[in-house]
């Protein structure tokens, strides 16, 4: 007969066992919700097409505790990409954001997007300079 002690220290290691598989799945699971998320947000804000984007999850240790970040490229071979953010540690996300970089200065130029028009302005703003 097993006892009780017995019972708890099994359960215990099989957990320690699949623990690392569990937290795995949980952790894409998240990234995948926060792709989703990040995709409607760029549909609400600019259009279909660029919830379309190929969207990837920004690894948490490039970034500030409690912000999650996802990114896209405006189009292949552009330095431009479309950034989503969400800070956990405010009541509300960055929203979508264009990030230019800068390959002279090595600084990005960042600029809040809230509409199709407004990205169309920053982006010939930025070609004619």
């Amino acid at each position: 007969m097993t006892t009780l002690a017995e019972l708890a220290r099994s359960t215990y290691e099989e957990y320690e066992s699949a623990r690392p598989e569990f937290e795995a799945d949980n952790f894409a699971r998240a990234c995948e919700e926060f792709l989703t998320t990040a995709r409607g947000a760029a549909e609400r804000t600019l259009c279909v097409d660029a919830a379309a984007l190929d969207w990837t999850y920004t690894p948490g240790d490039q970034l500030p505790e409690e912000v999650e970040q996802a990114t896209a490229l405006l189009e292949p071979g552009r330095p431009e990409y479309l950034r989503y953010r969400w800070d956990h540690g405010k009541e509300e996300g960055y929203g979508i954001e264009l990030v230019r970089p800068c390959s002279a200065c090595g600084h990005d130029r960042i600029d809040p997007v809230n509409g199709l028009l407004q990205l169309g302005r920053i982006l010939a703003e930025g070609s004619a300079s």
